[in-house]
């Protein structure tokens, strides 16, 4: 079997790309945490969001129409010390199946960064779930 050394080199030099590739962060996914409420008023899950690195974006979708408006608690490091203490909130009061979507920060690069969805009606905010965390 005659190899050449070009051959060779090549096949390792795809290697080592392909191996960089699937550890970096982004694909990972360390830094787009994804979070979802609690479900409730017959839905499995009554919103959804989620933070996207490359841009500082924020994501809230509303996922059930129990005509309660999808929230978004933002909390980026130097972390709060409760659940009910965060930086920022989004709001999406647009009714199921809709997305808002936010991109206005300009996050410090390698900060903590924690998104927890839930839902609100007037001034009663429940059904979070957990904080989900990455990197911004």
């Amino acid at each position: 079997m005659n190899i050449s050394r070009t051959k060779v080199l090549g096949a390792c030099a795809a290697a080592v790309a392909c191996v960089a590739l699937a550890s970096s962060p982004a694909s990972a996914g360390v830094n787009t945490p994804h979070a979802r409420g609690m479900g409730h008023h017959g839905c499995s899950f009554n919103a959804e969001g989620w933070f996207v690195a490359d841009g500082d974006k924020l994501y809230i979708k509303d996922t059930c129409a129990e005509g309660w408006s999808a929230e978004l608690k933002v909390d980026v490091a130097p972390m709060k010390p409760d659940e009910w203490d965060y930086d920022h909130l989004i709001t999406n009061n647009s009714g199921k199946g809709t997305t808002k979507f936010e991109n206005g920060f300009n996050f410090p690069e390698g900060r903590k960064i924690c998104v927890s969805a839930g839902t609100s009606t007037g001034g009663e905010m429940g059904g979070f779930g957990s904080w989900q965390c990455g990197t911004t």
